[in-house]
């Protein structure tokens, strides 16, 4: 099973002190099903960035998971209309209930993002923390790329 390793990270996700940007890479991207659901026409900025970490694809759930580690994992940065509203949105379509809870499928965490022009920021970003992934209930396929959109588009 694959686990990410959270510990020694001091990030809070408290959103009244953090930064109002949430970078995506899977179904909140734009063009896929939860940001037509849920962002379609709130995205006041959505600028292409990559985040340290390794992407898998849970092929029974049908959306991906990151987790820490050396790679890129590629998506999008956003600045929402409406942050703290949409935030929470965010929060229960990604199973997170709080800070450190056990229930959390993703933990919500302030992490640094490289723009595609090189700068570099920090945004809200959804980390994979559940122990299940990888194992049988929740067969996990690498995304040796980083890049969701680029293995959704293949046959």
């Amino acid at each position: 099973m694959i686990r990410p390793d959270l510990a020694g990270d001091d990030s809070s996700a408290a959103v009244e002190k953090e930064p109002k940007r949430l970078f995506v890479y899977g179904s909140l991207m734009k063009g896929f099903f939860n940001h037509e659901k849920s962002l379609e026409g709130k995205v006041l900025s959505c600028i292409p960035g990559k985040v340290h970490g390794i992407l898998y694809h849970q092929s029974l759930k049908g959306y991906p998971a990151m987790v820490k580690g050396e790679g890129w994992v590629k998506g999008e940065l956003l600045e929402l209309d409406e942050f703290d509203r949409l935030i929470l949105l965010c929060d229960r379509l990604e199973g997170f209930i709080g800070p450190g809870n056990s229930s959390n499928e993703y933990e919500r965490l302030v992490s640094p993002v490289k723009l595609e022009n090189g700068d570099e920021t920090s945004a809200q970003v959804y980390w994979y923390v559940r122990h299940d992934l990888g194992s049988p209930d929740n067969p996990a396929i690498p995304v040796p790329s980083g890049d969701w959109r680029v293995f959704m588009q293949k046959p």
